[in-house]
């Protein structure tokens, strides 16, 4: 199972500890978290199945009215909180169209095989997550009531097998959630319903981050400069400039010219942006924007410029 394999890579928990860890190390918790998340993913995906044939026996346009809906409403939510926009650092209608493309397939995920570490901020959301699942069990209930009142085919399955199916299935899936609440590690369950954002989620790693894990920080901004707009200045900026010399002294892995192209202008000693000849125009020192206005009103009058 993907997301049992990724809560326990040792990798994810070392670079995104805040989301990787609710399965615990001991050995009897590690089984019963796999097989309570076996069992919940089991459940979820055939009630999602159940719920769509029966509408498209039903009527199949109601079937695409469901999904539309379903996904737009998560679309609407992500535009809504700002975080529509994946973290490909990318402009214009490519970015538009790459971001189009991850949210849908990061429902259709959720929606037929509910990957759970797909509940991070940066993709679904807690909050959706949660209300996916729920949405899952609602539409079931729906569409019992639709087929049993609405179906007019001559082979029609009873009512009462179809609750008796759709109460297995509810069972299953509430019984293995409980037991899933149960072994796992409780002081990620927040992670489960929260309403972070990218941006969010992107400061607090910032923040908890050490102060020799320069690392897992310099990531940051290899991401849309839209993730750390509103508090990129307040943290990102007086840690690079703090920081640069001494990276440019001990030359880290990471500290490359890819990278620093990343980085944003007013972010840089403005010295090294002298160096790296990133000024672009957007930022320049007010001495030497006087000294060379200086030196072309010489030039002009008939003089030497100053060496």
């Amino acid at each position: 199972m993907i997301s049992y394999d990724w809560d326990t890579s040792p990798a994810n928990r070392i670079y995104n500890p805040s989301q990787y860890g609710y399965i615990q190390d001991k050995a009897l918790s590690r089984a019963l978290c796999f097989l309570s998340m076996m069992s919940l993913s089991f459940a979820h995906v055939m009630l999602r199945t159940f719920s769509c044939a029966l509408l498209a026996l039903t009527n199949p346009q109601w079937l695409i009215y469901y999904l539309v809906a379903d996904v737009g409403l998560f679309f609407l939510y992500k535009i809504v909180r700002r975080d529509f926009f994946y973290l490909v650092n990318l402009n214009g209608i490519v970015r538009l169209a790459i971001a189009i493309l991850e949210r849908f397939t990061i429902k259709l995920l959720v929606d037929f095989t509910m990957l759970i570490h797909l509940r991070g901020p940066c993709e679904m959301g807690g909050f959706w997550f949660l209300v996916t699942l729920l949405l899952s069990m609602a539409g079931s209930v729906g569409s019992v009531y639709l087929y049993s009142t609405h179906y007019e085919g001559d082979i029609k399955l009873d009512a009462e097998t179809l609750q008796k199916v759709l109460g297995v299935l509810g069972t299953v899936w509430m019984s293995s959630a409980i037991a899933f609440v149960s072994v796992m590690d409780r002081k990620y369950l927040h992670t489960f319903y929260s309403l972070d954002t990218t941006s969010d989620y992107k400061r607090k790693s910032f923040l908890s981050a050490g102060e020799d894990q320069d690392y897992l920080k310099s990531k940051i901004l290899k991401d849309q400069p839209d993730v750390y707009r509103t508090w990129g200045d307040e943290l990102i900026k007086p840690w690079t400039l703090k920081n640069w010399d001494r990276w440019e002294e001990e030359k880290p892995e990471w500290f490359s010219d890819k990278w620093i192209e990343h980085v944003p202008n007013e972010y840089i000693p403005y010295d090294w942006r002298v160096k790296y000849n990133k000024t672009k125009g957007r930022v320049e020192d007010p001495m030497m924007r006087r000294r060379s206005s200086l030196a072309q009103v010489k030039m002009l009058m008939g003089g030497e410029e100053e060496k």
